[in-house]
C-alpha cells in the first residue's frame, strides 16, 4: 500500500467516528446499531493482537454485523474493521416486551453460580491511575467466591488465573455446567475523571437478570463507600449470551483517582465481594 494511504487510514477511522457510521448496502439488512461505553480500538482483524486502524470515542454510535464471537465488523469506504463488543452497547429499536406474567414466578433453587473476572492475560482491560482492570476485577472475584462458598453454594470462576479467556468461552464454561446465576466483575474507565461510582448491568430482555442487578445494586450502595449509579440495561456480549440471570458488576472507575484507591485496597474489595453475595442471597431468598 503506498505510504500516503496506510498514513491517511487510521486518520480516517478516526474523523468518521465521531459521526453516525452508516453500512454499505450490501450489509444494511443484518446490521446492528450500537454504541461504545468507553474509548474503542477499531482493528485490523478480530483479535487484540491485530493492528489499531482507529479509535471510536466513547458514546459514539456506529452500526456493524455481530459475528456471534465478541466482535462486531464495520465497514467504512470500502475499509473493513473490527471492534470488540464487550464495550459496545445496543441502542436498536427494540420490540415491545411480551407482557409479564400476573405474577413474578418463584425462583428454581439457586445453588451454581458462576463468577467471571473480566479481562485477563494479554487483555489488561481499563487502566488508569496505576490501577489494572484485569487484577482488580480477578481480586474481587476471588473474594466474592470465598464468600459464597462459606454460604454454601457452588462456585465456578472462568479464570482463576492471570490469563485470557475469549467471551465465546466464558459464555460456554457457564452454559455447559447449567449454572442458576453468572456475575461477570469488571472496573469501569471514561473519558473524563469525573465519572465515579458502581453500576450493575442486565440484559434488557431479562426480567430475572433484571431482578438479580437491582439486588446486588442495592447492596452495593448500601454497604460500600462509593457512588451509586444504579442498574442499567446492556448488550454485552457475555450477557446476551449466557442462557440464566446474568449480571455485569462495574466496580469502579480506574479513571477516576478517589475510585482507583479504592478499587486497589483490599477492604473495599471485600466490601464489593461481600454486597455482591448479599444481592445473590437476597435475590435467591
Amino acid at each position: 500500500m503506498h505510504t500516503a494511504m496506510k498514513v491517511a487510514l487510521p486518520i480516517l477511522f478516526i474523523l468518521v467516528a465521531i459521526l453516525f457510521i452508516l453500512p454499505t448496502q450490501a450489509d444494511a439488512s443484518t446490521s446492528q446499531t450500537g454504541q461504545t461505553t468507553a474509548n474503542l480500538n477499531i482493528r485490523a482483524a478480530p483479535t487484540t493482537d491485530a493492528a489499531i486502524l482507529g479509535k471510536f470515542p466513547a458514546g459514539t454510535q456506529f452500526q456493524y454485523i455481530d459475528r456471534g464471537d465478541g466482535w462486531g465488523q464495520i465497514t467504512i469506504h470500502s475499509q473493513t474493521g473490527f471492534v470488540s463488543l464487550d464495550y459496545v452497547t445496543s441502542v436498536q429499536m427494540q420490540a415491545a416486551p411480551a407482557p409479564e406474567e400476573p405474577s413474578e414466578p418463584a425462583h428454581h433453587p439457586i445453588r451454581k453460580i458462576i463468577i467471571d473476572p473480566g479481562h485477563g492475560g494479554k487483555d489488561p482491560g481499563a487502566i488508569g491511575n496505576d490501577t489494572v482492570e484485569k487484577s482488580v476485577a480477578l481480586s474481587i472475584s476471588k473474594r466474592l467466591q470465598n464468600q459464597l462458598l462459606h454460604n454454601g453454594f457452588d462456585v465456578k470462576m472462568t479464570r482463576s488465573e492471570d490469563i485470557f479467556i475469549p467471551l465465546a468461552d466464558r459464555a460456554s464454561i457457564s452454559n455447559n455446567w447449567g449454572a442458576d446465576i453468572f456475575v461477570s466483575v469488571h472496573a469501569n474507565s471514561a473519558t473524563t475523571s469525573a465519572a465515579q461510582g458502581l453500576e450493575s448491568y442486565y440484559y434488557g430482555s431479562s426480567s430475572s437478570g433484571k431482578q438479580l442487578a437491582s439486588s446486588i445494586q442495592t447492596a452495593l450502595a448500601a454497604n460500600t463507600d462509593n457512588g451509586d449509579r444504579g442498574t442499567r440495561s446492556s448488550d454485552f456480549y457475555v450477557l446476551r449470551h449466557t442462557s440464566m440471570p446474568a449480571v455485569l458488576v462495574e466496580t469502579g472507575f480506574t479513571s477516576n483517582p478517589t475510585d482507583a484507591v479504592l478499587l486497589k485496597d483490599t477492604g473495599y474489595q471485600d466490601k464489593v465481594a461481600n454486597s455482591i453475595a448479599d444481592g445473590i442471597k437476597n435475590y435467591a431468598s
